[in-house]
Formats: structure tokens, C-alpha cells, sequence
């Protein structure tokens, strides 16, 4: 099996009181929402890959990389294992959100309430690492 490195981004904003996370919605190889993210390029560190990726995705450029989330998110598809880092990011609601052109992997995204993010998350791993999230920035 081979592996594959990379790196998802929780994004949040703060805006009124109130906090926000940037959540994709994914058409590529499968349907769903989650959190920004991608390959580790060679000569790459994984928070350089992270702001990087975040960035190619979504067209943010004001990102400030808070801290990484205790352990990896893991998943096997076809002979491909992935092992990626998971940081938090904090981001600027008022920047425009501009999805990557050319390859279609999100065809929307969102800005979620804090208390609304676990309910629209896909996949269970990464409603863990959004959990670990909120300890991180004491929520």
C-alpha cells in the first residue's frame, strides 16, 4: 500500500461574538463536507502544505496558522494510505471565499456557526479533530 502525506486546515473566523469554520463541499471521488485539505509537496513541512493548500482551495490569503491538533487523519482508498497533519487556522470572514478553478474537487462552501459545524461534517474523523479543535482555542 503505498502512503500519502498532507495536511487539512480547520478554518475558523470570529465575527460578533460569534465563531465560524469554513466547510467545503466536496464532488470529487465522493460527496460530503469537510475541511480544506491536501498533499504534503516534496521539501514541503506540513504547516507550509497546510496554509498552501487552504489557500489553492479556497483563494484566502490571510491566514494565520494558531497551532497543529493532537494526532492524524487517517483513511485508505483504492492502495493509497493518507496521513495527514491537522492545524488550526484562523482566517478572515471578510475575505472572499473563491473555490479552485480547474480541478472540481468543491463546487460550494460555507461559513458554519460553531454550534452547527458537527452536524453538517461527512466523515466522523474529522468531526473528532473538530472537537479537538474547539479545546485548542477554548471552545
Amino acid at each position: 500500500m503505498n502512503i500519502k502525506n498532507g495536511a487539512t486546515g480547520i478554518v475558523y473566523s470570529e465575527n460578533d461574538g460569534k465563531r465560524y469554520f469554513l466547510l467545503l463541499h466536496r464532488v470529487l471521488n465522493w460527496e460530503g463536507w469537510e475541511f480544506p485539505k491536501g498533499g504534503v509537496e516534496e521539501g514541503e513541512k506540513p504547516g507550509e502544505a497546510v496554509l498552501r493548500e487552504v489557500s489553492e482551495e479556497t483563494g484566502l490569503k490571510q491566514l494565520k496558522l494558531v497551532g497543529k491538533i493532537p494526532g492524524k487523519l487517517e483513511w485508505a482508498a483504492a492502495d493509497v494510505k493518507y496521513i495527514y497533519d491537522v492545524f488550526l487556522i484562523e482566517g478572515n470572514l471578510d475575505e472572499e471565499v473563491k473555490l479552485q478553478e480547474g480541478i472540481r474537487e468543491h463546487d460550494s462552501f460555507e461559513w458554519v456557526e460553531e454550534e452547527k459545524v458537527i452536524g453538517i461534517l461527512t466523515h466522523e474523523e474529522n468531526k473528532e479533530n473538530f472537537r479537538k479543535a474547539l479545546e485548542l482555542i477554548g471552545g
